[in-house]
């Protein structure tokens, strides 16, 4: 886990009671800046996903994915059959940022993510829509 070297704002967040308790945090796209910033470290965001400290995980359909995304990150659409059966293939000792268009199937996400036994999940509050709110740099795939 993270917490020693996370900013103030994260470090004094809830932490779980149990080293084996996962650890779920919503966070505002300011604080999830600051988490891909720190994550990110000298491991590049475009290194394959197992060489990746922080997993940046879009949960929308690939027409959404494709007009823009944040910066390295993966995806795996909510909405499709085989979502839970490819996301219980991700490694779950990795530490995940979530996000989808508002929120809404992040927080499903991150649920469910919670009850397959990942260790840590950040969930981005309002979504891609709330990044791109605050100014921040998406990238889109140019078909």
């Amino acid at each position: 886990m993270i917490e020693k070297r996370l900013p103030s704002s994260l470090a004094n967040a809830e932490r779980p009671a149990d080293a084996d308790d996962c650890r779920m945090m919503k966070l505002c796209p300011s604080e999830c800046r600051d988490l891909i910033k720190l994550l990110s470290g000298t491991q590049s965001l475009n290194a394959s996903l197992d060489k990746r400290c922080l997993v940046i995980l879009d949960v929308r359909t690939m027409q959404e994915y494709r007009s823009g995304h944040l910066n390295g990150s993966i995806n795996l659409d909510f909405r499709s059959a085989s979502f839970a059966d490819e996301l219980a293939r991700l490694d779950r000792s990795k530490p995940y940022l979530v996000y989808c268009r508002t929120g809404v199937r992040s927080a499903r996400t991150a649920a469910l993510m919670k009850s397959l036994g990942f260790r840590e999940i950040y969930d981005l509050a309002g979504g891609i829509a709330g990044w791109q709110r605050e100014g921040f740099e998406i990238v889109s795939e140019r078909q």
